[in-house]
């Protein structure tokens, strides 16, 4: 009976990651160069482009993190030959044209590096158009609004 249970998990699990075709789409992205939080590539068009396509991929991307996680609200990118380190997320569009790779490094858990990569695919396949780094980047403010204390 254990068996059987242990069986049954694993077959679970292993059907919750990425399709071939998927798989096939992640692993080629994380085959490229570029490391969030260290690369710094792209000129100012590219990171135009960029960030404007970071806010269509918040809004509609699929979403991709490590493994399976409890209470994430992500897929699983599964399994690939090559991954940089750091990557913490992926994001592709729901059209698979673009894509965004976001992490840092971390030390002693803090982090020390943090930012994005971003990926373009055209006919020969997904290139690196830009990356930046983010660390260090001004947190915009958010007004806080107090709550009224009750009449008496």
């Amino acid at each position: 009976m254990r068996r059987v249970l242990v069986v049954l998990a694993a077959l679970t699990l292993a059907s919750c990651g990425p399709k071939p075709a998927e798989q096939a789409r992640i692993c080629a992205i994380f085959a490229l160069p570029g490391v969030p939080g260290d690369s710094q590539v792209g000129d100012a068009y590219d990171l135009a482009w960029a960030k404007a396509g970071e806010r269509a991929l918040f809004k509609s991307g699929t979403i991709y993190g490590p493994g399976w996680q409890v209470l994430s609200h992500g897929h699983s990118w599964g399994r690939c030959p090559v991954r940089a380190k750091p990557i913490e997320h992926l994001l592709i569009s729901p059209d698979h044209g673009y894509a965004m790779t976001k992490g840092g490094r971390r030390a002693n858990g803090h982090p020390t590096s943090f930012g994005a990569c971003y990926y373009q695919k055209g006919e020969a396949g997904w290139r690196l158009r830009a990356c930046r780094k983010t660390l260090n980047d001004p947190v915009p403010l958010v007004p806080f609004k107090t709550a009224k204390p009750p009449a008496s």
